[in-house]
């Protein structure tokens, strides 16, 4: 996708500072890390968002996540990292091209949890058969 920033980055057309790379993903350091080592692992095939990509590209980029998490906690040293993908505008995602986040943790870093909502057990069990319903269960 021409307009793309991932696309053209993959592409070579503007920098990053790469730390994976093979025939199908790309791993490199985000601009704007939310802490040291913050890493972002894309697959080199456009997709909109995890939802719109197809599975035999789903898992060689999980492939990679796997090896650049394990690599990243080894050398940044920590014992702990969040993998998040943000599918959607409202959930995060400010480059719409599928994209997995590999961010190092530790205790007292001052990166909050999620807040928690109440939710009743009804509310629960419907939303439930929904999602079931919708997955063809």
């Amino acid at each position: 996708m021409s307009d793309c920033l991932f696309c053209k980055i993959v592409n070579g057309e503007i920098p990053a500072i790469k730390v994976f790379e093979d025939k199908e993903t790309l791993a490199f350091l985000d601009i704007q890390p939310v802490s040291l080592g913050h890493t972002l692992v894309v697959p080199k095939e456009h997709s909109d968002n995890l939802g719109e990509m197809p599975y035999e590209i789903m898992c060689p980029l999980f492939g990679t996540v796997k090896k650049v998490s394990r690599a990243l906690a080894e050398a940044i040293e920590v014992k702990a990292y969040n993998v998040i993908v943000n599918v959607g505008s409202e959930a995060g995602q400010e480059i719409h091209h599928t994209h997995v986040h590999v961010i190092p943790r530790e205790a007292g870093d001052g990166l909050e949890t999620w807040p928690k909502i109440e939710v009743s057990e009804e509310q629960m069990n419907r939303a439930a058969e929904k999602i079931r319903l919708a997955a063809g269960m």
